[in-house]
C-alpha cells in the first residue's frame, strides 16, 4: 500500500517485504493471511496456498511440466559435506575430481533464500519450470541452483521417510 508503518504497529514479513496486518492478504481472493498460514510470494504478490494451487494446476494444464529428473553432481547450501564427497567420486580414479572442469564453488544460501525455497517446497516438492524461474528471480540465484536444491530436498525427505 506504500503507506508508512508506525514503529509501534504490528507487521507481517515475507522475505524482504514488510506489510501492515491488514495489507497481508491474498491478491486473488483478498483473504487476510495470518501467522501460520501457508502462502507464496510470487512476483511481489502474496497468494494463499489454495489460490496458488489453482494457478499451478491451471498452468500445468496449459503447458505440461518438463521433466525434473536431470542428475546433478552440484552441491547446495543444505547438503552435508559427507554427501557431497560421495557424489563426486564416480570412479574416475583421480581422487573423485573431474580433470575436464574445475569444481564449482559451494552455494551458501541466505536465510531469506532458504525460507523462500522451503515455503515453495511445502506447496510442491516438484515445482514446474515457471515456479523455479520465479524463485530464481526472487532469490537472485540461477535456475540450476534452485532445481538442484529441490532435488536435494526431495532426496533428503526420501531418506528420512
Amino acid at each position: 500500500c506504500m503507506e508508512k508503518i508506525a514503529p509501534t504497529e504490528f507487521v507481517m514479513r515475507a522475505l524482504e517485504c514488510v506489510y501492515h496486518l491488514g495489507c497481508f492478504c491474498c491478491c486473488v481472493c483478498e483473504r487476510q493471511l495470518r501467522k501460520g498460514d501457508e502462502f507464496v510470494l510470487k512476483e511481489g504478490q502474496l497468494l494463499c496456498k489454495g489460490d496458488y494451487e489453482k494457478e499451478k494446476d491451471l498452468l500445468s494444464s496449459v503447458s505440461p511440466d518438463e521433466s525434473d529428473s536431470v542428475k546433478s553432481e552440484d552441491e547446495d547450501g543444505d547438503m552435508k559435506p559427507a554427501k557431497g564427497q560421495g557424489s563426486q567420486s564416480k570412479g574416475s580414479g583421480d581422487d573423485g575430481k573431474d580433470p575436464r572442469r574445475p569444481k564449482r564453488p559451494r552455494t551458501i544460501l541466505t536465510t531469506q533464500q532458504r525460507r523462500a525455497f522451503k515455503a515453495s517446497f511445502e506447496v510442491s516438492s516438484k515445482p514446474c519450470r515457471k515456479v523455479r524461474e520465479t524463485l530464481a528471480a526472487e532469490t537472485g540465484l540461477s535456475v540450476r541452483v534452485v532445481q538442484v536444491w529441490f532435488q536435494n530436498q526431495r532426496a533428503k525427505m526420501k531418506k528420512l521417510a
